[in-house]
């Protein structure tokens, strides 16, 4: 297995795919992407900056076909390739970029595909535009795939640690709040991990929702935990 640690190797093997796209078409692209790229080791930046390099080269009308088949592969790697094309595609489409990552997240088969895609599809939506994307995230809160609710927390907490307005972040987490009282492993993880975020970047909102944080019939015990950490990261970090 190769290592790929620089954009110039990345971009030259691309451009031999490229190569074999003109002659041969879309599928010799993917399986040589397959071959070349996401059977070796290669660091998230590198596959950021491919698949930007994707975006640019192909066809729009072939981007959504290309992130069909990537997505078929289950790569870790994939994901990242997926993520960008459709953070990508969102000023363009951005119906099709948030059903996409809807579709391809509630088809996973491992909790990375949930972490990547919705932090670089619904977390970089969320941030740049969050009055698009709110009511998005609240009518996905309820999806009937956990996969998909964990994502949104992953994608929040993305957002958030990026910069997302304070009104913004309140308005998120009255949604995480609505999914509090789960016992679902995913749902749990990907909104305990937007609740801590929203903790250590946003104490004085925590203080504003006490009351309704320590309802023990809506709130469970691994959310108020999971406030608490972020909490004391906050003052962690005012120490230092």
């Amino acid at each position: 297995m190769r290592l790929i640690t620089k954009k110039s190797e990345i971009k030259e093997i691309l451009e031999k795919c490229f190569v074999k796209y003109n002659q041969n078409g879309l599928n010799i692209l993917v399986t040589e992407i397959h071959l070349t790229i996401l059977s070796n080791k290669v660091k998230f930046p590198i596959l950021e900056y491919c698949a930007e390099i994707i975006y640019k080269t192909l066809p729009e009308n072939q981007h959504i076909l290309f992130c069909d088949k990537i997505q078929r592969l289950k790569t870790e790697g994939g994901n990242v390739l997926l993520g960008i094309i459709l953070q990508k595609r969102l000023n363009c489409d951005f119906k099709q970029s948030i059903e996409k990552a809807t579709e391809y997240i509630a088809d996973a088969n491992i909790w990375y595909v949930c972490d990547i895609i919705g932090e670089r599809v619904f977390g970089y939506s969320l941030l740049n535009e969050p009055k698009k994307t709110i009511p998005e995230i609240k009518r996905l809160s309820n999806h009937k795939t956990n996969w998909v609710i964990r994502s949104l927390g992953a994608g929040t907490h993305y957002a958030i640690k990026k910069g997302l307005k304070k009104e913004d972040v309140a308005i998120m987490f009255e949604i995480l709040l609505s999914m509090a009282n789960t016992q679902d492993k995913e749902i749990r993880q990907g909104v305990g991990w937007a609740s801590k975020t929203t903790a250590k970047f946003h104490p004085d909102l925590i203080e504003l929702y006490k009351e309704n944080i320590q309802n023990k019939e809506q709130v469970a015990n691994w959310f108020r935990t999971k406030i608490d950490i972020g909490l004391n990261r906050n003052s962690y970090a005012k120490r230092n």
